[in-house]
């Protein structure tokens, strides 16, 4: 992906536009942990909370916790330490970091809204001063940095919207990610070049006006290629079985619920795959006895990553 999805290191050059005041120069961030416990860290692009495990660190290993829309008048920060905190045995028992970005309505569009409606916010990989992808590539290399010296691939899990996200990180950033975990997404970037980002391989440009005097000019070029190469990447999708209830329709998605759109999309990804000569690394799964719940679908996403 080109353009606004490129990483350019621990400082992004921004393509917003806003109306009325001028681009705050970008400071590095600084990372701030304290080992065995969760800690809250503030960014000049939000809040995102970070552990670092007790137990021996694994080499270079960093599981980036990308969380849902969150809960009917929950706050977006109670819902990233919720993931977090449920993620705390298995970071001490493989020495994994965690880090779990808040992605809130103001900047992220967390929730539904006129901006989620059309380009599906963090979802989509978007954000009002800096992309959803962008911000998460600022985190984690600050913190690998700190804590291991160098830059490297690191790991995804996301639940719901977060899986959205994921779904489309993987192909703007194949090279970044080590493995990752889907869990009840609704939708995924397709495949086809007939279908504008961030539902399919189509380019993109739009206006996004987050309020009166923000708006950011998106130009998406997507890349054949990283589609290709992130069907290297070792991912897990799973739905629970009860997850059945009908999603609303979007462009290039197949299927009316996330049971077949997940399934539907594995299949394609692996048709696609095969077309250029390669194995598609996917694997789908559906879960007897659950539904849209992140922690009831816990268990078989941390054990999906465990075993890779």
């Amino acid at each position: 992906m080109k353009n606004k999805f490129m990483k350019i290191g621990l400082i992004f050059i921004l393509s917003t536009v806003l109306m009325g005041c001028s681009v705050e120069p970008i400071t590095i961030l600084e990372p701030k942990y304290e080992t065995g416990n969760i800690t809250r860290v503030e960014d000049v692009y939000g809040t995102f909370f970070v552990y670092v495990p007790i137990s021996n660190l694994a080499e270079g290993d960093i599981l980036v916790l990308v969380h849902g829309t969150p809960a009917k008048n929950e706050a977006e920060e109670d819902t990233a330490r919720y993931y977090i905190e449920h993620w705390l045995g298995y970071a001490e028992k493989y020495g994994i970091v965690l880090v779990a970005p808040t992605f809130d309505q103001e900047n992220f569009s967390s929730r539904k809204g006129e901006i989620e409606d059309m380009m599906t916010g963090y979802r989509g990989l978007f954000g009002r001063e800096i992309g959803a992808d962008e911000w998460v590539l600022r985190i984690v290399k600050a913190y690998q940095i700190q804590l291991f010296g160098q830059e490297g691939k690191f790991s995804l899990y996301g639940h719901s919207a977060g899986g959205q996200f994921v779904g489309r990180f993987l192909v703007t950033h194949p090279e970044e990610v080590e493995q990752a975990v889907i869990t009840s997404a609704a939708t995924y970037p397709q495949p086809n070049p007939e279908i504008a980002w961030p539902f399919g391989m189509g380019e993109l440009h739009v206006e996004i006006e987050w309020d009166e005097k923000a708006v950011r000019q998106e130009d998406v070029f997507p890349d054949e290629q990283n589609w290709l190469a992130a069907t290297q990447i070792p991912l897990t999708v799973l739905v629970g079985m009860n997850d059945s209830a009908n999603s609303p329709v979007r462009p290039g998605q197949k299927g009316r619920n996330r049971i077949n759109i997940a399934r539907n999309w594995v299949q394609d990804m692996a048709l696609f795959a095969e077309e250029n000569g390669l194995e598609c690394r996917y694997h789908y799964e559906l879960i007897p006895g659950k539904g849209h719940s992140m922690s009831g679908l816990l268990e078989y996403s941390q054990q999906a990553l465990a075993s890779k």
